[in-house]
């Protein structure tokens, strides 16, 4: 029997491990604290699309307008079903950034002309001074995808007021230039667009063709427009929970559940059960068809649904993806929910352009993550491979597997190749102190059996924190015979002597 590290050895087992990390420890938290509701406005007005600045305007009270906020981030979620809000959370952390390079005495930075265009459109690619030379920025700003973004090379100038308000002369005014790129959801008249913005960081809003390329670059970020600002027979704002169960799926797909239909084999694997950090879980997994599948692009229009045991929807996400077909012609994408723990049926409908649908149910059983007995995560089984960076676009079949800053791609059904290598993690909740040292006590070991034979066996980990991270990997396999496997996680915590055992199985076929 071979040995294998039972530590996150790899570079991208390390990076799940963090991420499950920050859920596996992170307590239940409140949703997004809500912005000033005066302030708002000032804060998100390039982003405000001309109807939802009229809803605004409308509103009479603070109940309402704290819940717009709710609705407007939700319509720009780039992964709904995640727990996370990448599109929200990126643009807090460039407000932070702007407030720390272009505030003024009176006004916030975030709030300039500056600061605006900042949060839509990043760092600009050139800045013009009044001499017309070409500079470049010379600090790091944050990019839509939250990542920090080095100045280019070249000669450079302060991109920021801290050496006009220290020296108490006028900022110089300043162009900033975009241009079209690869992989942006907009593009601007003719290619490019120059902003000119004065001394105290204004900029014509609506002149011309700026105003209209910008609001084209506001309307891209809208990636749920299903979700909208609805009153109720009380005249105040639908809430959030409520207008997102309401809002219609991809074409057809949310109908298709409620009238299934199997017009093409569909089958539907749970791949991730994980604490979210609203204190649910977050479930999400594969869907496998032959259906479309083509030498090209492959399109689908995907809902989920899961119902409680009294047959009652309790939660649902729908969208549509493009997929390139597998080595073996099928078509993969994914779906994710977040539920309380229970048991529940979930139903994914995929459903063609050319109207042929299908749906398939699994049963799946979420666990309660609080930490009041022991409990570990299913394990997440997937192949040592580069990670996807950054925020998923809501039409990446794996969209719904972005965990934080990267993105797995997990195989259905657990194949893999002998040249594969395999990284296994999970997550452990609820291990009780030790009175005596103040600290608790988990041991865990990784094993890997072919029957019912074991095969190759980790090292023991000692973990003295409540929750933790038991990860592997990676483990090639080419010294693997091709066939099936087990891989089992056994955790004891040695306080309260109590035991539990967590298994998956893959295959290793070759090619």
């Amino acid at each position: 029997m071979t040995s294998f590290p039972s530590r996150p050895l790899h570079p991208l087992s390390l990076s799940l491990a963090a991420a499950l990390a920050l859920a596996a420890g992170a307590p239940a938290r409140a949703e997004s604290p809500a912005v000033d509701t005066k302030r708002f406005p000032k804060l998100v007005r390039i982003f405000l699309l001309p109807e939802e600045e009229a809803v605004l305007k409308d509103l009479k009270d603070d109940k309402d307008r704290r819940e717009f906020q709710k609705i407007f981030w939700a319509r720009r979620d780039p992964t709904p079903g995640t727990p996370a809000n990448e599109f929200e959370d990126n643009v807090r952390k460039v407000w932070k950034a702007a407030d720390d390079l272009f505030s003024y005495p009176n006004q916030k930075g975030s709030e300039t002309g500056c600061g605006q265009i900042l949060a839509l459109l990043g760092r600009p690619e050139e800045m013009l001074g009044s001499g017309d030379a070409v500079r470049t920025p010379t600090v790091n700003v944050l990019s839509k995808d939250g990542r920090e973004t080095p100045p280019s090379g070249g000669p450079g100038r302060q991109f920021d007021n801290s050496a006009y308000l220290r020296d108490g002369a006028e900022r110089e005014p300043e162009t900033w230039v975009y241009r079209d790129r690869a992989g942006l959801p907009y593009s601007f008249t003719g290619a490019e667009v120059r902003i000119v913005l004065d001394s105290e960081c204004k900029y014509a809003e609506d002149a011309g063709m700026l105003g209209q390329d910008l609001r084209r670059a506001a309307a891209a970020f809208v990636t749920r427009p299903d979700i909208t600002y609805t009153r109720g027979s009380d005249g105040h704002l639908v809430p959030l929970a409520a207008a997102a169960a309401s809002a219609s799926a991809g074409p057809g797909a949310r109908e298709l559940l409620a009238t299934p239909r199997t017009d093409f084999p569909l089958a539907v694997e749970s791949k991730l059960l994980m604490r979210g950090p609203k204190g649910d879980a977050y479930v999400a997994g594969l869907v496998r068809t032959s259906a479309g599948a083509a030498s090209g692009p492959a399109h689908l229009s995907l809902a989920a649904q899961a119902s409680d045991a009294a047959g009652q929807a309790v939660a649902s996400a729908a969208r549509d993806m493009t997929a390139r077909p597998e080595a073996d012609g099928s078509v993969v994408g994914s779906w994710g929910l977040s539920l309380k723990p229970g048991h529940y049926k979930v139903s994914v409908a995929a459903l063609l352009p050319e109207g042929k649908g299908s749906v398939s149910a699994i049963d799946v059983e979420v666990p309660d993550f609080s930490g009041a007995a022991l409990v570990a995560s299913p394990l997440v089984v997937y192949p040592d491979e580069p990670a996807a960076g950054g925020a998923a676009s809501p039409s990446d079949p794996y969209a719904a597997m972005q965990l934080g800053s990267m993105r797995l791609h997990p195989r259905f059904g657990n194949v893999f190749a002998p040249a594969d290598s395999l990284m296994v993690v999970a997550t452990l909740y609820g291990a009780k102190v030790d009175p005596a040292t103040g600290q608790p006590s988990l041991r865990s070991r990784f094993t890997i059996l072919k029957g019912a034979k074991p095969v190759a066996r980790g090292a023991e980990d000692v973990f003295t924190t409540t929750d933790a991270v038991a990860s592997v990997g990676p483990i090639p396999l080419a010294d693997y015979a091709p066939g099936s496997y087990v891989v089992r996680l056994d955790v004891t915590d040695t306080v309260t002597k109590q035991t539990l055992r967590q298994e998956a199985s893959f295959e290793i076929r070759k090619p």
